[in-house]
Order: structure tokens, then sequence, then C-alpha cells
């Protein structure tokens, strides 16, 4: 059955938590050459498309990303992104059909009240997944860029825009980083899932 058009929303300034999983929640990384094709393609349309891109963790099988919008509505920024990438795996990997799970979710996230709640609660995916124990330790991850981890992937630090992400925390850029830092530590010791007011909503 097709899918029914999408309503594109223009919400310029508007801040996401943006969320898409493989399709049957198969993978869509399934080797390295995968990770960095995501981010080529995401720094493509972030040049063609300009947003802020706070947070990001890419799993096997789903992605997490933190964008404030500021003039393209969100829906043609990720349709884009998804569209791009889903014909690049289906040449490299000989397959067909629908790549991702129905359509991405997208939850809009209180800027004042949940900015940073929401970008740990990305930054926190990789160990919740079992992947790491320690966050700065997942490379496809956009923490290790905050903490300036060795670890970190070029790519990532080239799409992140730090200081705007930290300029949320205080006047004082270095200061405000290492707050982070620490309130990331806090939610992974206390060892359960950070929740937050959502709008989700299926764009």
């Amino acid at each position: 059955m097709p899918r029914t058009p999408r309503k594109y929303i223009i919400a310029p300034n508007a801040l996401y938590h943006i969320v898409a999983r493989g399709n049957n929640d198969r993978r869509i990384f399934r080797a390295v050459r995968d990770y960095k094709k995501f981010l080529s393609i995401l720094k493509k349309v972030k040049e063609l498309s300009p947003f802020y891109l706070y947070s990001l963790n890419l799993i096997p099988n789903h992605y997490h990303l933190e964008i404030e919008t500021i003039e393209t509505p969100i829906s043609v920024i990720m349709h884009r992104v998804n569209f791009l990438f889903a014909k690049y795996f289906h040449h490299r990997y000989k397959t067909s059909g629908h790549l991702f799970q129905d359509r991405f979710y997208s939850s809009l996230i209180n800027k004042e009240a949940y900015f940073w709640e929401a970008a740990r609660y990305i930054d926190l995916n990789a160990v919740r997944a079992g992947l790491v124990e320690r966050p700065e330790d997942y490379r496809w991850s956009s923490f290790p860029v905050y903490a300036q981890s060795k670890k970190k992937e070029k790519l990532i630090e080239e799409l992140i825009d730090v200081e705007k992400f930290l300029e949320y925390g205080g006047e004082i850029l270095e200061k405000a980083r290492k707050e982070y830092l620490e309130y990331v530590k806090i939610g992974l010791e206390l060892k359960r899932d950070q929740k937050f007011p959502i709008n989700k909503k299926m764009i």
C-alpha cells in the first residue's frame, strides 16, 4: 500500500530529536564505510539546506540526531538524508524495498527546559544499547567530540555545531563544556534511561 503524501512542516529555529530505524529493526550500518557514507550525506545536506546539528548517535539498526532548523523544514532535510542513504545502501548491498521502518520520528524539544537532556539521552544511546561502557568510547557519536576524546570521528567533528550548543549552557564555552560532560556523567551513573517530555510525531 503506497504511503500517503507528507505534509511538510515549516518551523524555523525549532529543535528536534530525530529517530530513524531500519525496517524490522534490521541493520542500516553494516560496515565502517556505511557510517562514513551516512555522515558524508548528512554533511552534504547540511551544506545545501543549512541547519544546526548538536548531537548524533549512529547505532547499527537506527540513528538519533538533535537538529535545530534554520529555514528548511525538518521534513525536507530528513527526506533528503534518508533518500540518499537508502539509494546508496541498496546499490551497495543489491537490496530493494524500504530501508527504514515507516517514516522517521521527530520530537519537538523545549529549548529552555530540555535542550541538554535531549542531547544526553542521545549521547548515552550506545551505552544503553550495550555497545560500550563509556560514551566517549563510541566512535559514531557526538560525545567524543565534546569530551575531546582521541576516539572522536573527524567527520562528526566537522558536522557538530559545538560552540552554538555550548552557548546554551553559558557565555564561557569551556566552562559549559565541562558542565555538560559532568551532566552526562551523572546520567551514566543513574544507569537508567533519561525521560523528557516530547511531542512524538511521525512526519
